[in-house]
């Protein structure tokens, strides 16, 4: 069959190779229940499914089913796999930085380039293909993918091209399909439209669908749009760096409106409380990355958190994590929602794995900073946070240039000889890698990089007082050399464990390569997540020893899930993803020289 659709440059026909196979099997006969709001808010209490990326509004990742546990875990086996063939049909690589979704013996997942696809799991030893979808997503755009949303009787998905497209979970027939990045808008500044892209995952909070431009780093300004799930039509859009006239814009102190390409792209997800009808998301690093000296000043919205109100996209409350900014920390990744009891009280709390080395809390209702707990093994961009305000300590707000600690601050005309490695690495601590949270222990889970870097920063240069920035000479966006950073210290994957209620880290797992995926935590004590190197591990929940691995073949940056079909537990999490380690040092030979691949493998007992 055939859609139209609008790309903002006229209207194509494009045609949906294999857009609907009819299964081939007997299996009884199955109506799906729509995913409402209702069900979403109350994930939870359907711990045999898995219906939204982060698990459920709080983003814990966390199952309530124990068959699969610490004690038995050494006999679990592959139950089923399902080659994803149509990840490589004319491209190279995929990166599936996700995980499929269940509702009810009904498993959906993408390809990472516009594929969807529908499996019957209820048999438990084999995936019976019901349909796939074929958003015909061009082939020389990055196949990737962070997630879609199920809601109401639709898959949802704001595709890599600036699309986004609904279809029908029962039938595969796609319903309606918009263009919504890329495209002149109201709010926008004009500037590098076309270098808009969502990167991110989609997400159904509030009877809306959430999709946001990913791509700040392209010289774009980053925001997040509430569409209307009934034919994708926008609600409001919100975006990250103020416009004039806009709380915050004063924060941009040139004189060549470098809020025009100021960044602070939205590419992980948020989480959402339905009680206050605020939704929590994270924005990444100013732009250029590297030169501050462009873009005097501290840069809001980037590198902040931002409670918005899911009905209007008011800014309800934000904190900045670091302004003016000159390391990409970007804190764009995954803020969850926690509650205990804090000096006698109750607390309802948005909690963070800081890209910068930190872990935050904050309160939900207000944003008033609570804590901080060092969970990176080295920092020395600053000295230390400010125990009342959450701020580096050196922050001068009298500043628009700030100057922390300058041996670490790099700025322009200094060379690696006068610099001191920076630490954490530019990729992190924890960026996209999904975390998660047991609610009955009180511990979080996170797994993602350590290290150090150094470079040398290169002036990037304005087009004109009107905005832009000039790539063919100095720095260029970034604000860099074009050589990539080196780590200065051993860049390495790290996981960690930590007590929320003290700020106690109780376990580290080290290991050789950076983990660029996320983690799950189960009621059966183990915590599951996938390697580079083609590993399925299942760690200790406790400990994070691990207790059980399976090598894939493939490089992985997809986080398992859990789900049961009458009453039988499985694992199950995507594989395929290019092993660099995405801003780290050059990959190891062994690395380099894995087969590329994507494939759902399905583990029970």
């Amino acid at each position: 069959m055939s859609i139209e659709r609008a790309n903002g440059r006229g209207r194509i026909v494009a045609t949906l190779a294999g857009a609907l196979l009819a299964s081939a099997f007997a299996m009884p006969a199955f109506a799906e229940s729509p995913v409402t709001d209702d069900r979403l808010a109350n994930a939870d209490s359907e711990p045999q499914n898995w219906l939204t990326t982060l698990q459920n509004y709080s983003s814990h990742r966390y199952s309530r089913l124990d068959e699969i546990n610490a004690d038995n875990i050494g006999g679990l086996r592959v139950a089923f796999t399902i080659p994803i063939t149509t990840a490589f049909a004319g491209r190279t690589s995929t990166n599936l930085d996700t995980s499929p979704l269940v509702d009810e013996g009904m498993m959906y997942f993408e390809d990472g380039g516009g594929v969807f696809y529908k499996v019957d799991v209820r048999d438990g030893g084999q995936g019976h293909m019901v349909w796939t979808a074929d958003a015909a997503v061009a082939k020389d755009v990055a196949a990737a993918t962070r997630g879609f949303a199920l809601l109401d009787n639709l898959i949802v998905k704001c595709l890599r091209d600036g699309r986004t497209v609904a279809v029908d979970r029962e039938t595969g027939e796609f319903v309606w399909d918009v263009q919504r990045m890329g495209i002149d808008h109201p709010g926008s500044a004009g500037v590098n439209l076309g270098a808009e892209a969502c990167t991110g995952g989609t997400v159904a909070m509030g009877g809306h669908v959430m999709v946001s431009n990913g791509l700040g780093d392209g010289g774009t300004r980053g925001w997040l749009e509430a569409l209307d799930p009934a034919d994708g039509s926008e609600l409001w859009r919100w975006y990250a760096v103020p416009g004039p006239g806009e709380p915050g814009h004063e924060t941009w102190a040139d004189d060549h409106n470098a809020w025009k390409t100021g960044g602070a792209g939205m590419w992980t997800q948020g989480s959402y409380d339905p009680d206050s009808r605020l939704t929590y998301w994270g924005t990444a690093n100013p732009v250029p990355l590297f030169d501050p000296e462009f873009r005097p000043g501290d840069n809001l919205y980037t590198d902040s958190v931002v409670a918005l109100n899911v009905d209007t996209g008011d800014l309800a409350w934000y904190f900045q994590y670091l302004p003016n900014d000159s390391w990409d920390y970007d804190e764009q990744g995954v803020h969850f929602l926690i509650e205990r009891e804090i000096d006698g009280a109750d607390r309802n709390i948005v909690a963070h794995f800081g890209r910068n080395g930190f872990f935050y809390q904050f309160d939900r209702g207000t944003g008033e900073f609570l804590s901080n707990a060092q969970y990176i093994e080295e920092i020395n961009w600053t000295t230390g946070l400010d125990p009342k305000t959450g701020l580096p300590v050196e922050f001068n707000p009298d500043l628009d240039l700030q100057e922390y600690i300058p041996e670490t601050r790099w700025l322009r005309g200094e060379g690696l000889d006068q610099n001191t490695p920076a630490c954490p690495h530019l990729g992190g601590g924890v960026r996209w890698q999904y975390p998660a949270y047991n609610p009955d222990t009180g511990i979080a889970y996170a797994a993602a990089n350590d290290g150090c870097f150094q470079m040398e920063v290169v002036e990037t240069i304005a087009l004109g007082p009107d905005g832009g920035i000039n790539v063919e000479e100095g720095g260029g966006i970034f604000g860099f050399d074009g050589n990539w950073p080196a780590a200065a210290r051993d860049y390495r994957g790290a996981m960690w464990a930590m007590d929320v209620n003290t700020g106690e880290l109780i376990a580290t797992h080290e290991t050789e390569y950076a983990y660029l995926s996320g983690v799950s935590v189960t009621a059966g004590g183990l915590v599951l997540t996938s390697t580079v190197d083609g590993l399925v591990v299942a760690h200790d929940a406790r400990t994070l020893e691990p207790l059980w691995q399976f090598s894939t073949g493939i490089s992985s940056r997809g986080t398992p899930i859990v789900y049961a079909v009458d009453g039988k537990e499985y694992i199950a999490v995507l594989v395929g993803g290019d092993p660099g380690a995405g801003g780290g040092p050059d990959i190891s030979a062994e690395l380099a020289g894995m087969q590329r691949g994507a494939m759902l493998y399905v583990f029970t007992l």
